[in-house]
């Protein structure tokens, strides 16, 4: 498992016979591969959710090693922020029911940490707590889509166009790539005022003519419901209700599965030739991302980007 600033993994029985000297393999490497700025620390421990734990002890740099022989001693002094699923408003609940710190976290049982949480969650953490490597199942997903802040020049109604118009097919390009369709789209921007947002329904789609005969159809709302000269200073666009493609379904009442193949195994020739020249190289309509590069590619803390992010 990882994110942008971290990553788990397994032990082997070498890692587990010696994770200090592990602990030195992994600095070392990092060292000779990036340099003495980029530090790491490191956390060792039954599970997942104890291992990061405990590698929040000695940041930014240390080492922490929880023997499953030694806990829950050093676990008891930890306070509940560093507690991955405990934030703030589940601390002020805790103390209310008179739990304020891990010792009386520790000490209740899996039903009533489910019961406090309100579902499987608590009680899956109650059995991280406790050393058990229980891994929750991995979800699904539910959308894909793309946002994004507008540059000064380009927050008129036109040009804030032309950059959802993108963001969509960076977003249509990884829906493909994951083997999904979609059969919604929803479109947001931010104005001076507040928010305007609209979702339109689609038959169960994902090529790149279909998606942006939505965006245009809902777009021609956006200037019917917004005054002329409306600034947007961010626009978002979203491909929701995702179905994966072994499990689509025909629309029994639409016929047109002839255009949909035609459009189909066009874009799938168009992203052919992007993915292997690495950028973009053909689409339907201009390629223009506005001032600060790649559109649809920035890097967050919930998804790591691909290469073909990027293109």
């Amino acid at each position: 498992m990882k994110s942008i600033d971290e990553l788990s993994c397994k032990l082997d029985s070498r890692g587990i016979a010696d994770p200090l000297r592990l602990a030195k393999e992994i600095k070392d490497n990092l060292a000779a591969s990036v340099g003495s700025v980029v530090t790491c620390s490191i956390g060792f421990a039954a599970n997942r959710q104890l291992a990061k734990i405990a590698c929040k002890q000695d940041k930014p740099n240390g080492v922490t090693v929880w023997h499953p022989d030694i806990l829950p001693g050093p676990l008891l002094n930890i306070p509940f922020d560093d507690i991955p699923g405990i934030g703030s408003r589940m601390a002020l609940k805790l103390a209310g029911l008179g739990i304020v710190d891990m010792h009386g976290l520790y000490a209740i049982q899996p039903k009533h940490m489910r019961k406090i949480w309100g579902n499987v969650t608590g009680e899956r953490l109650w059995y991280a707590l406790h050393g058990y490597d229980i891994q929750a199942p991995e979800t699904e997903r539910g959308m894909f889509g793309h946002g994004r802040v507008l540059p000064p020049e380009a927050r008129t109604l036109n040009a804030a166009y032309e950059i959802a118009r993108l963001l969509l097919m960076k977003a249509a390009r990884r829906l493909r790539r994951a083997s999904y369709y979609c059969s919604g789209l929803w479109v947001w921007c931010a104005i001076t005022d507040g928010t305007w947002s609209r979702h339109r329904s689609l038959p169960m789609v994902r090529d790149d003519a279909a998606i942006l005969d939505a965006l245009r159809i809902v777009w021609a709302e956006v200037h019917d419901s917004l005054p002329k000269g409306t600034k947007i200073f961010r626009v978002g666009v979203t491909l929701t209700d995702i179905t994966l493609a072994s499990a689509r379904q025909m629309d029994f009442l639409l016929d047109d599965e002839g255009e949909r193949r035609k459009w189909e195994a066009i874009t799938a020739t168009m992203d052919t030739l992007n993915y292997r020249y690495a950028r973009t190289v053909v689409s339907l309509g201009p390629w223009n991302p506005p001032a600060g590069g790649h559109v649809g590619g920035k890097i967050s803390y919930t998804r790591i980007p691909t290469a073909e992010d990027f293109i």
